[in-house]
């Protein structure tokens, strides 16, 4: 066999073993996926009436939580959203509304994981749980308040809530009012309506203070 021959073999074998080693590696790494309730606070105040479809929203983490893969999210971690549905409510309208999609989650290092996700469960704000108008809707007439019980407890198979003691619950030291990750609908305060992701109030307007909580229902896309 010629030195050629032996050079061009020698160079196959090399090309070979590389992608062999490429997709073992790639292998090795499966997609961050999964499915279930995250904590987040809002970042920012949120009026249906100034908002519009399209409008980019900020959140962050209001507790520290693992995705399926074991990879820690701290705890003020920033959540990415945008409006669906914004709107005042007008003459002849029965409510105001807001409707909310959450897209990206930052983790550690700068890493983005892309979301599709919508709110599960609305909270106060942990440092006035039960004080006003941090968080309202509109008036202080006419709302509803639905949803089940606090406790504990995290969907099988979803992001487990690690923050702090607290298991699959959380609880603020300066707060009676527990997120419960399994809750639906609006928990402890009023004016306000929830219905599959669709925020809805009897007031003006739909709007959520700087500190409320939410319960996001969320599907991490990797």
């Amino acid at each position: 066999m010629s030195r050629v021959s032996v050079a061009l073999v020698a160079l196959g074998a090399s090309l070979c073993f590389g992608q062999a080693v490429a997709f073992a590696q790639n292998a090795a790494t499966p997609a961050i996926t999964g499915h279930g309730p995250i904590p987040v606070k809002v970042a920012k105040t949120l009026d249906s009436s100034k908002l519009k479809e399209g409008d980019p929203v900020e959140f962050e983490t209001a507790g520290s939580f693992k995705l399926p893969d074991g990879t820690l999210v701290p705890k003020g971690s920033r959540v990415v959203g945008h409006v669906v549905a914004a709107k005042a409510r007008s003459k002849g309208d029965p409510d105001s509304e807001l409707t909310l999609s959450f897209d990206k989650l930052n983790v550690s290092g700068g890493k983005q994981l892309s979301l599709k996700g919508e709110v599960q469960a609305v909270y106060p704000p942990a440092e006035e749980p039960m004080g006003p108008n941090m968080a309202t809707a509109g008036t202080s007439r006419g709302g509803s308040m639905t949803g089940s019980p606090m406790g504990g407890g995290v969907s099988p198979g979803g992001v487990g809530v690690t923050d702090s003691n607290s298991g699959s619950s959380m609880e603020s030291k300066d707060s009676q009012t527990v997120m419960n990750m399994k809750a639906t609908g609006v928990q402890g305060m009023h004016d306000l309506s929830l219905q599959n992701g669709v925020l809805t109030s009897k007031g003006k307007n739909v709007k959520l203070g700087g500190g409320v909580r939410l319960v996001v229902s969320a599907e991490i896309l990797g």
